[in-house]
């Protein structure tokens, strides 16, 4: 159902899934990613802006949406699609309308709306849902991913995109449901760092209550969903 890579350190990390991106450019047909927010993915940027993988991949044929969004504007540092713009977008020649973010000073209807039109326009459908080609996600110590937060999670939400907000501050949010993310073709966690140790060893223990955590729920139907974590947040992981 999924596999666990644990690298020596973030850079080998980065490096896989820099050439896993420059492969899927290479395809005959646009590749669409969505992306995460978070600290990990902000490392992957810094490494992919210094890497000779910058150059060789076809940016005019990857498409990027975010698998989640605070409701905040972009110039704001917790949008995930403004860090990801100031720190990385600008520096790639991608075409902007290769780019989807979620506008984050929206109403929460209307954009829930555009979203959906959007994604239905770009992206190839499987078994009646867009089917995105690859996902990256992080998770949190709590275990949400995306913004699917512990006793939150319709899984069995119709809707491509939905509404969600943090369980302790309230912020509105828009996330990816949890059935669109499991419709993917390949999903990819990376995780990194030793305060993600603890989630880590009790997302794959042997027991029932690991299913609390939403990471533990999203994997690809019928594609690959791997873990890739650094030996730092694999360090109380017993792996056979």
């Amino acid at each position: 159902m999924f596999e666990i890579k644990v690298f020596d350190a973030p850079p080998e990390l980065f490096e896989q899934v820099a050439e896993k991106l420059m492969a899927f450019s290479f395809r005959d047909k646009p590749c669409h990613v969505a992306l995460s927010g978070g600290s990990t993915p902000m490392a992957l940027y810094r490494f992919i802006l210094n890497s000779p993988v910058k150059d060789g991949i076809q940016w005019d044929n990857v498409h990027f949406w975010w698998g989640d969004e605070r409701m905040v504007p972009a110039l704001s540092e917790e949008s995930n699609y403004g860090e990801a713009k100031r720190h990385f977008l600008d520096a790639l020649p991608i075409p902007a309308e290769n780019l989807h973010p979620i506008d984050g000073e929206a109403s929460m209807a209307a954009e829930l709306l555009r979203l959906e039109k959007e994604l239905r326009e770009h992206v190839e459908s499987y078994q009646g849902r867009p089917s995105f080609d690859w996902v990256l996600l992080g998770v949190g110590e709590d275990g949400h991913t995306a913004s699917l937060f512990p006793g939150a999670v319709d899984y069995d939400a119709e809707e491509n995109w939905v509404s969600a907000a943090h369980p302790n501050t309230g912020q509105p949010r828009i996330s990816l449901s949890a059935e669109t993310l499991c419709n993917a073709q390949n999903i990819s966690f990376l995780v990194t760092g030793p305060g993600k140790a603890d989630i880590i060893n009790a997302l794959f223990a042997d027991d029932d209550e690991s299913e609390q955590y939403p990471a533990a729920n999203i994997f690809a139907f019928e594609g690959e969903t791997e873990w890739l974590l650094d030996e730092a947040s694999a360090s109380k992981l017993v792996q056979d």
